[in-house]
């Protein structure tokens, strides 16, 4: 079940089901009584148009809950005081878990499906996904046994053998039209390892750690960030917070203010960029709501505007207006842009206006590109970043930039980095330069810690300077199991298999392994994906020689149909990264990411011993490279071993002999330092 928008404050307090009492309370309580709860609840939460359809659930599903915990009752009286809690929300997923049983053994989380007589796959998905969501982001679910439960009320129960003796989340359990009782009391009976305190559960804080389409979707639909991010993950809150009083310092003096806000791969800049965006409206500092959004990224953009557009439909549906979703992707286009769209508007049919926006938000600004691509572009002879700061200025009264930067990340010609920022600061007239205040992070004028490989591009020539700790993101949260898997990535990637070994005990419940198979890679995936989380593969766009492994094809970066599908579509389409055929690259995943990720590595990066060698197809060989391009082959990789959430397998091809251009020890040595860095090796018993 979808839910509405909650206090921004939501996410600081225990979370709060409509309903919540002992089973032999809720057996007591009036069915009248407990309806008109959930009610009240379920107004205040905006759902006033569906009011009729979610009472007839009710009023259906309430007598059968209560007769089977009457049942239960009977056969076990101590669960007289376990808990039974009702609609219990999670803020990430944008549902309610439809009934949560707490007994002293496990917490049951239960589906209801009132007039299912077949136990479906995505229902399955689904009640196991709020398992997993629990087990990953609430505070007092980590140690304990969860045990999701599908119960189809017209179904036949089927057999139960479940060990509910150890901590996770169990395999679904599907109950028919009677038996809950009895399952029931053989969970909560069980004798258990994992056994916890129900009060200390229920003042656990939900703190979950959202995918940005997840993220882009709550904030647009009516939440803020602390509702949706991790709490002590990171200061991404107060970084997000610091900004919006920039602007309004800004906007009050009448000035001008460029604020980089740096971070780590996964380090939530993007989520942070769209706080930003939400809390000036929200805060009245741009009455129109004349703020947006900005990506080069084309992928972002697309994945973005569509799964915004798909949830707007969808909400309008479930309030039974017309979906209409054409329609709702034209009113996302004007909230998330294109960096060329919005230059293309203010420089092909120039006028010398003002942009309507006062407030721009570019994200991965370390991607912007030089001059030289300005001219070929929009025959000027101008940067990205300065074409940027001429536009703004033209408000007569006040204006900010905030350019979002990852370190390490430059993987195009002309992408150079923040360097290029500070060439554009100084290069503007001392009469306009005077009028920008720049903020920055500590040491973004060297490059270090979150800004590494940066390059400052000798900003300290600007006069106007303001150094904010706040305006840095150090705590990865993409891979919120284990933060130290971007630094892995970087070990690797700079040939250190000392340090990175030691670090890779440090990864926890991270798996990082290798395969020498393509199947069993694959299989990997499938294997250790559960609920609703995804899982698609991913290679360079210069592992060219793939295409003689079945992999010729990488998801372009043009084709923005392919890669909505690719990242948003379900299970059982083909179109989607579930189904493990077409790889994403690395221009089509910057910015985004997958829960568990399938590397497939190429001939492009390879160990030769004693350094990495990085390498280009040519005509019908591999040709060493140097400088730039060596660069953003290693980025490249950098970009794809960092997309995963929960895990990375590493397939390396075995190579053959007979062909010069996939000789197996490129690939053997490839695979074995992998191993040294403290991959694990993957097998069939793993797999």
């Amino acid at each position: 079940m979808h839910f509405a928008a909650q206090s921004l404050q939501a996410s600081l307090k225990p979370m709060a089901a409509y309903f919540s009492a002992s089973v032999e309370s809720f057996v007591r309580t009036s069915i009248e009584e407990v309806a008109a709860r959930l009610h009240t609840m379920y107004a205040a939460d905006g759902f006033a148009s569906q009011y009729t359809s979610q009472t007839e659930s009710w009023n259906e599903t309430i007598p059968k809950l209560q007769q089977e915990l009457s049942t239960l009752l009977q056969t076990c009286p101590a669960s007289a005081d376990w808990s039974v809690l009702l609609e219990y929300p999670l803020y990430r997923l944008r549902r309610r878990i439809d009934v949560l049983l707490l007994t002293p053994a496990a917490i049951v989380v239960v589906e209801l499906k009132v007039g299912e007589s077949v136990y479906r796959s995505g229902d399955r998905r689904q009640v196991e996904e709020y398992a997993l969501d629990l087990r990953d982001f609430h505070s007092a679910s980590s140690a304990v046994s969860l045990v999701p439960i599908l119960w189809c009320t017209e179904a036949r129960t089927t057999p139960y053998a479940q060990t509910i003796s150890t901590i996770g989340v169990t395999e679904v359990i599907c109950v028919g039209s009677t038996g809950l009782g009895n399952l029931l009391e053989k969970i909560g009976t069980t004798t258990s390892t994992a056994r916890y305190e129900i009060r200390e559960w229920k003042s656990g804080q939900y703190r979950p750690v959202p995918t940005v389409v997840d993220a882009a979707t709550t904030l647009f639909a009516g939440h803020g960030v602390r509702e949706i991010a991790q709490a002590d993950a990171s200061n991404l809150d107060a970084s997000a917070n610091r900004i919006v009083e920039i602007i309004q310092e800004t906007k009050r003096s009448s000035g001008r203010s460029l604020i980089f806000l740096a971070g780590v791969p996964g380090s939530g800049k993007t989520l942070a960029g769209l706080q930003v965006v939400h809390s000036a409206i929200e805060t009245g500092i741009e009455d129109q709501g004349d703020i947006v959004y900005l990506s080069g990224n084309t992928p972002l953009v697309v994945v973005l505007r569509e799964a915004l557009a798909r949830d707007e439909a969808g909400r309008r549906k479930s309030r039974g207006e017309k979906p209409g979703l054409a329609e709702a992707r034209n009113s996302v286009r004007t909230r998330i842009q294109h960096i060329i769209d919005f230059l293309r508007e203010y420089l092909t049919n120039d006028d010398g206006s003002a942009p309507h926006e006062h407030v721009i938000v570019f994200d991965e600004a370390q991607r912007a590109w030089n001059e030289d691509y300005g001219r070929k572009k929009f025959g000027r002879p101008s940067s990205e970043p300065r074409l940027l700061l001429e536009i703004m200025a033209r408000h007569s009264d006040w204006c900010s930039i905030v350019a979002l930067i990852g370190g390490g990340q430059e993987i195009n010609a002309g992408e150079n980095g923040i360097a290029e920022w500070g060439k554009a600061l100084r290069e503007l007239p001392p009469s306009d330069l005077a009028k920008w205040r720049v903020y920055g992070p500590p040491n973004f004028l060297i490059g270090s810690g979150a800004t590494a490989h940066l390059g400052a591009g000798n900003l300290s020539e600007v006069e106007d300077i303001v150094i904010d700790s706040e305006l840095e993101l150090t705590v990865p949260l993409r891979s919120y199991r284990s933060p130290s898997v971007s630094q892995w990535v970087s070990l690797v990637l700079d040939g250190n298999a000392s340090e990175a070994t030691v670090l890779a005990q440090e990864l926890g419940d991270y798996p990082i392994l290798v395969t020498r198979s393509a199947d069993l890679a694959r299989k990997w995936l499938k294997n250790h994906s559960r609920g609703e989380r995804r899982f698609g593969l991913v290679a360079s766009s210069g592992a060219r020689r793939l295409r003689a492994e079945g992999l010729g094809v990488t998801l372009n970066a043009t084709d923005g149909s392919a890669i909505a599908q690719w990242y948003l579509n379900e299970r059982g389409d083909v179109r989607s990264s579930f189904a493990l055929e077409v790889p994403a690259n690395e221009y089509t995943t910057q910015g985004l990411e997958l829960d568990f990720v399938g590397l497939c590595w190429g001939g492009d990066l390879i160990w030769s011993g004693q350094t990495w060698e990085h390498r280009q197809f040519r005509g019908n060989s591999w040709a060493t490279v140097n400088g730039d391009r060596q660069r953003f082959i290693t980025n490249s990789y950098r970009v794809l071993m960092t997309r995963g959430r929960e895990g990375l397998v590493i397939w390396v091809p075995t190579g053959t002999a007979e062909d010069p251009t996939r000789k197996p020890r490129y690939f053997d040595d490839t695979a074995d330092f992998l191993l040294s860095c403290g991959a694990r090796q993957m097998s069939e018993t793993n797999a």
